[in-house]
C-alpha cells in the first residue's frame, strides 16, 4: 500500500498486551468499550459496569456508549448475555501520527507581514478551485450564527487568521483541564479549521463562518474512542450545522470487536443527524478500494480479512470525501471504493512525478499541496496533503448551504453538493470522485 510521506492520519490499534513471567501471568488492567442496549446511558447499566469492578473512564451518554477499565481477563465473558449490553470490545487506541506540517518561510516569501490574502492569492490554488476562484464569497461567505464543529487535535486560538471566526473549544479526553480546549495538540487541526474559515493572509472556503473546536487529542497525540462519539454528540446539541472528522479507524463486519466499534459510530451518526448536523468524513489516506474482501495488518498485529470499511465514511448519511490534486486526479494516496466515496476536493500531492522508484526528494512539488494555517509556534502557515485536507472543503460547503438555504436539511444539503458537484473521470458517480468535484459557486446558485 503507498502511504503518504507528509500528512498520514494513522490509525494505531491497541489490542492490549499481556505478559507473562516463569510462574504465572501477570494481572493486566485493560479498556473497554461498552454498548449498552439503552440508546442512553442509565443508572442501572452503569451499576451492572461497577458491580464488575471496571472503573468508568469515559462516557458518551447521549447514545449509551461507557469506557471502562477492568483488570478482570473474563470481563468480556461476564458480559455475555446481560440484558443490558448490547455490545462490547477491548478499546481502540486512535492516534495521529503524521509528519509535520511544511511551513511556509516567510522571509524568503518577499510578502510584507501582514499581506491581505497575499498567501492565499500565491499559493491556495485548492480553495480557488472549489470556490471559483472566491467567486462564491459573493453570494455567501458565511456568517457568525452558522456553526461548524472541528472534531479534531484541537485548533490555535492565537492564529489572527482564525481569531475571529473561532467562537469556543472544548475538550474530550480523559484529563483535559480547560485551557486544553483552546490549543493543537499537533497540527492537524489548526490546518483543517484554517481550510475551513481562516480570513487573512490564507483563506478558507467559507471565510465568515463560525468555528468551534471539539478536541479529542490529549497532548501526546492520543485519541479516546468515546470522547470522539463524546464530540460528535456533544457539537449537535451545541446546534452545528456540520462536522469535519478527518479522523477515524478501519473495520470488518465480521469482527465481533469491529462491529461494537461500527455500532457506537452509528449511534452518533444517527443523533447527530437527528439533530440536524452533517457529518463529514475524510476516506483516508492508504490507496485501498474500500469495501472489497482485503487480509491486511494494522497496527499492532491486528489482522483484518474481509470487506474493508472506514468507519465513519461508510455510514449512512455521512458524507464520504475522496483527495484530488491540482491536476484533477485522484490523489495517490487517496482511500476509494465505488460504495465508500460520495464527493471529491482538492487534498493535493507532491506532483505528479511523486512518489517514485527512487523516492527522490528533488522530484516533490510543494506547490501541489494544501497550504493553510498551522500553529503560530509552528510557523503559522504550512503545508500539508491528505484527504484529511479535502473533507474541510465539503465540511464548509455544507455549512454555506446551510447559511444560504436554512431551511434544508442534511440529507437536503448532502443531495445537493452532490447533484452540483463537477464530474471527474468516467461520466456519472465513479468510484474514485463519487459524484465528482465539490463546486460551491454551482452549490450557492
Amino acid at each position: 500500500m503507498k502511504k503518504i510521506p507528509m500528512l498520514v492520519t494513522t490509525l494505531l490499534l491497541s489490542l492490549g498486551t499481556a505478559q507473562f513471567s516463569a510462574t504465572a501471568q501477570e494481572v493486566t488492567e485493560k479498556d473497554y468499550i461498552v454498548v449498552l442496549k439503552s440508546n442512553k446511558t442509565d443508572s442501572a447499566s452503569l451499576q451492572t459496569l461497577q458491580d464488575l469492578g471496571t472503573e468508568v473512564l469515559f462516557q458518551a451518554p447521549e447514545i449509551g456508549v461507557v469506557n471502562v477499565k477492568s483488570d478482570d481477563p473474563a470481563f468480556l465473558e461476564k458480559l455475555e448475555g446481560n440484558s443490558s449490553i448490547l455490545e462490547a470490545s477491548e478499546d481502540i487506541e486512535i492516534r495521529v501520527d503524521e509528519e509535520e506540517a511544511v511551513a511556509l518561510n516567510l522571509q524568503e516569501s518577499g510578502f510584507s507581514p501582514r499581506g491581505a490574502a497575499d498567501l492565499y492569492e500565491q499559493y491556495q490554488w485548492d480553495i480557488k478551485r472549489v470556490t471559483e476562484n472566491g467567486k462564491s464569497w459573493t453570494i455567501n461567505p458565511g456568517n457568525k450564527e452558522t456553526l461548524v464543529a472541528v472534531i479534531d487535535t484541537g485548533i490555535d486560538f492565537n492564529h489572527p487568521d482564525l481569531k475571529k471566526n473561532l467562537v469556543f473549544g472544548k475538550a474530550f479526553f480523559p484529563g483535559a483541564q480547560p485551557e486544553d480546549a483552546y490549543m493543537d495538540a499537533t497540527s492537524h487541526g489548526t490546518h483543517v479549521a484554517g481550510t475551513i474559515a481562516a480570513n487573512g493572509r490564507v483563506m478558507g472556503v467559507g471565510p465568515e463562518l463560525a468555528i468551534a473546536s471539539y478536541r479529542v487529542a490529549d497532548p501526546k497525540g492520543n485519541m479516546d474512542w468515546t470522547g470522539i462519539l463524546s464530540a460528535i454528540t456533544t457539537a449537535a446539541d451545541d446546534g452545528a450545522v456540520s462536522a469535519n472528522l478527518s479522523i477515524g479507524t478501519y473495520t470488518v463486519m465480521n469482527d465481533k470487536q469491529d462491529r461494537a466499534i461500527h455500532l457506537s459510530a452509528k449511534r452518533a451518526v444517527q443523533y447527530a443527524l437527528n439533530k440536524g448536523m452533517l457529518i463529514v468524513a475524510a476516506n483516508g489516506n492508504e490507496g485501498l478500494d474500500l469495501g472489497k474482501r482485503m487480509a491486511t495488518e494494522q497496527g499492532e498485529g491486528k489482522l483484518y480479512d474481509g470487506p474493508l470499511f472506514d468507519t465513519f465514511s461508510s455510514i449512512p448519511g455521512v458524507v464520504s470525501v475522496s483527495s484530488t490534486t491540482n491536476r484533477d486526479t485522484l490523489s495517490y494516496y487517496s482511500n476509494y471504493g465505488s460504495s465508500n466515496v460520495h464527493l471529491s476536493a482538492p487534498g493535493g500531492d507532491l506532483g505528479p512525478n511523486w512518489p517514485n522508484e527512487q523516492a527522490d526528494p528533488s522530484l516533490m512539488e510543494r506547490e501541489a499541496s494544501a497550504l493553510s494555517t498551522i500553529p503560530v509556534e509552528l510557523g503559522s502557515y504550512g503545508r500539508k496533503i491528505g484527504t484529511s485536507m479535502a473533507a474541510p472543503k465539503v465540511t464548509a460547503a455544507a455549512a454555506l448551504l446551510k447559511a444560504e438555504y436554512p431551511q434544508f436539511t442534511p440529507q437536503q444539503i448532502s443531495t445537493h453538493l452532490q447533484n452540483t458537484a463537477e464530474d471527474l473521470g468516467k461520466p456519472g458517480h465513479d468510484e474514485f470522485f463519487g459524484h465528482g468535484l465539490v463546486n460551491v459557486y454551482q452549490a450557492l446558485q
